[in-house]
């Protein structure tokens, strides 16, 4: 009797030419090529040897650089906060989540004068209080924040975009800015 000879499924081979790109040929090497395992040799094999060199020239060549990526994590803050609640306006959603959005644009929010109502509410809270303490005015944070997202949502909409659905699950600059306003709460 014959030997029945076993046929791979596509799946398998596809997963042995991501493992053993050099038994596969020059189409294999791709999957390689385009791995982010091989990236560490590859840089190392380039001069750039620790991960801190590496993130200074993607941050000198990247495509976002003219963008910034404070300016894109600012615009899905707002947009997240849009998309709960419907017919909600930008000011209201920068209201919602100004604190947050004063850390992205190196703001403490902790030295914002808030207005007349909330000076009369520190006065009494607090005898001690000074206006001199609060150099900017939270009008004028809300328009900065304003012109950044509108210019960001014009200019550069396709790029928005997709750099949104790349970023979906990355919270990292979120957990940062909790963190930093922690700290900044413990100063007060």
């Amino acid at each position: 009797m014959r030997k029945k000879t076993k046929v791979l499924s596509p799946k398998k081979i596809k997963d042995i030419t991501d493992t053993v790109p050099t038994m596969m040929g020059i189409g294999a090497f791709t999957s390689v090529f385009n791995s982010w395992n091989s990236i560490e040799n590859f840089s190392k094999n380039h001069g750039i040897y620790t991960p801190m060199q590496l993130r200074q020239l993607i941050f000198k060549n990247s495509p976002l650089a003219k963008v910034g990526d404070t300016n894109l994590e600012l615009a899905r803050i707002i947009d997240e906060d849009l998309a709960k609640t419907k017919g909600k306006s930008l000011h209201a959603a920068v209201l919602d989540n100004f604190r947050e959005l004063c850390i992205l644009i190196s703001l403490n929010p902790n030295t914002i004068y808030m207005g007349a109502n909330w000076e009369k509410l520190q006065t009494i809270r607090n005898k001690k209080f000074n206006r001199k303490n609060y150099p900017k005015n939270y009008t004028a944070v809300i328009e900065i924040i304003r012109s950044r997202y509108t210019r960001l949502i014009a200019s550069n909409a396709d790029t928005y975009k997709t750099w949104c659905k790349q970023n979906k699950k990355n919270r990292d600059t979120l957990l940062f800015i909790k963190t930093t306003l922690k700290i900044l709460d413990k100063k007060k």
